[in-house]
């Protein structure tokens, strides 16, 4: 079976999972809370609230998991619903969830769910804007995902005429690798989907497919339902609208599974190239012929519909490639929809994107000229600010970094933590991972850092080397340039 490659929004992932689907353990693990770090100033009741929260990963089964809970702010999760899924077609959707937690002084913390499907335990950091990035503990089980803060689950959202930029990942009903962006109107007056995405299915795109569907609210407030159809078929969903702007989704079809969020789109969005113009930075991953494979690199779009100064690094199913250069050519359209080719010195690699704002894109790898080269690769590109330092990088920053280890055969790691950005290229902190052979808690590390002159820089996490990509003082992407790592990841400015 294809596995699926998920990245940034759901780093690289796999899973052995309960016959219903979820990504729930039986195995026995003896959870702690996390030591003592660096003092950013958390504490439990730094999670206090709603929140919504998604994971995903595949091993026997892929799968995913979107859901809420409340936390009491003094550690423990009053209640919650999950909806889990897997390729397989288990299903466990709306179940009624427990738990409890603790928040460590560095924004690491550990979660603890219980359900009828069994109990999972999760640790996480809190980055910005009270978003946490989370990894499953288990002997048996990987998964990464995200904690989000909703904060008003009984509003009623107003769909009316609303347009959302989606991003979906997930695999085919023949378990190969499926990716699709685009931007969809919901209007909740009339319980309608329109819009457009482009789909890129084991390697067959279809370009500016319609797209018309309904969405109807449940019995569970906060969560709705909806139905797509595309040049795929009918793609059924549970979606949870964290807010007027941002919804985490997993599909409920059991011969095509797909997990996906959307982002309100706000503008004015750049319709021309003069407009949609300046520094980006790039982060997509997926799958092609060769496995897995990772892309980090920045470029700028010169407004005359060409891309100058590009750079990346890559690294395909164990090849690593450091500092490509490549050039190229975009357009744009009035939607925010843009296309680009990437040329290489031997091949082109066809990319399009959908602008959430000017300042941010989801973006979809449609093909290459590369021989027996199916590709489907999905991922974001961000506006890049320039003329950052070492001193530019100062103050407590979350970690997260994951993917695989000696791919082929491969096997996963996972990691989140806390670094102290000293602010002269020197970092110092505490991670939790998850290796193949080991769970890994409050292990003290250092790490390094540079900042060169169109953000690209050198360093360390822990024991991991990596290209460090600014996208500005708050968000760096990092790629590891370690052949036999295929990790990617980001540090977050914590509050």
């Amino acid at each position: 079976m294809r596995k699926i490659l998920l990245t940034l929004t759901s780093l690289i992932a796999l899973a052995a999972l309960t016959a219903c689907g979820g990504g729930s353990s039986t195995t026995t693990i003896v959870p702690t809370p996390p030591s003592s770090g660096n003092n950013a100033g958390f504490t439990t009741a730094s999670l206090s609230g709603t929140y919504v929260f998604s994971t995903a990963g595949a091993s026997s089964a892929s799968f995913a998991v979107v859901g809420s809970f409340v936390a009491d702010g003094a550690g423990k999760i009053t209640s919650g619903t999950r909806d889990s899924v897997n390729d397989a077609g288990g299903q466990a959707l709306a179940e009624s969830i427990t738990g409890t937690y603790n928040v460590n002084q560095d924004g690491r913390g550990q979660i603890i769910f219980n359900g009828s499907s069994g109990q999972t335990v999760y640790r996480f950091v809190i980055g910005a804007n009270g978003r946490a990035r989370l990894f499953q503990i288990s002997n048996t089980a990987d998964a990464v995902g995200d904690i989000i803060p909703w904060p008003n689950p009984n509003l009623n959202i107003s769909f009316a005429q609303v347009t959302y930029v989606f991003r979906f990942d997930g695999e085919d009903a023949s378990k190969n690798p499926y990716g699709a962006v685009g931007a969809l109107t919901l209007n909740s007056a009339g319980n309608t989907v329109t819009g457009t995405i482009d789909e890129n299915d084991a390697g067959t795109y279809h370009a500016q497919v319609a797209v018309t569907g309904t969405i109807a609210a449940t019995s569970t407030p906060g969560r709705y339902t909806a139905s797509f159809t595309t040049a795929t078929g009918t793609h059924n969903f549970v979606f949870y609208p964290v807010s007027q702007n941002h919804i985490e989704m997993l599909s409920t079809d059991k011969n095509f599974f797909l997990h996906a969020y959307a982002d309100l789109q706000t503008g004015p969005i750049s319709a021309t190239p003069a407009a949609f113009s300046g520094d980006q930075v790039f982060s997509i991953a997926g799958y092609d012929t060769n496995g897995p494979i990772l892309e980090t690199g920045r470029l700028t779009l010169d407004g005359a519909g060409n891309l100058a100064n590009a750079i990346e690094d890559y690294n395909d199913a164990g090849l690593y490639s450091d500092g490509v250069t490549f050039g190229g050519t975009y357009t744009v359209a009035a939607n925010g929809r843009w296309t680009s080719a990437f040329t290489y010195t031997s091949s082109t690699m066809s990319v399009v994107g959908w602008q959430v704002t000017p300042q941010k894109s989801v973006v979809l790898v449609t093909g290459s000229t590369a021989t027996n080269y199916n590709i489907v690769e999905t991922g974001v590109m961000r506006s890049q600010t320039l003329g950052l330092t070492n001193a530019s990088i100062k103050g407590n920053y979350a970690e997260d970094l994951s993917g695989y280890y000696n791919y082929s055969p491969a096997g996963n790691v996972e990691s989140s933590g806390n670094f102290l950005a000293a602010g002269d290229g020197t970092l110092s902190g505490t991670v939790d991972s998850q290796t193949p052979t080991a769970i890994n808690t409050d292990v003290a590390q250092t790490g390094s850092y540079s900042v060169a002159a169109d953000g690209r820089g050198l360093g360390a996490v822990g024991p991991v080397p990596v290209h460090f990509y600014t996208v500005d003082a708050d968000t760096i992407y990092l790629i590891s340039t370690d052949a036999n790592r295929l990790y990617q990841g980001k540090m977050v400015l914590q509050p």
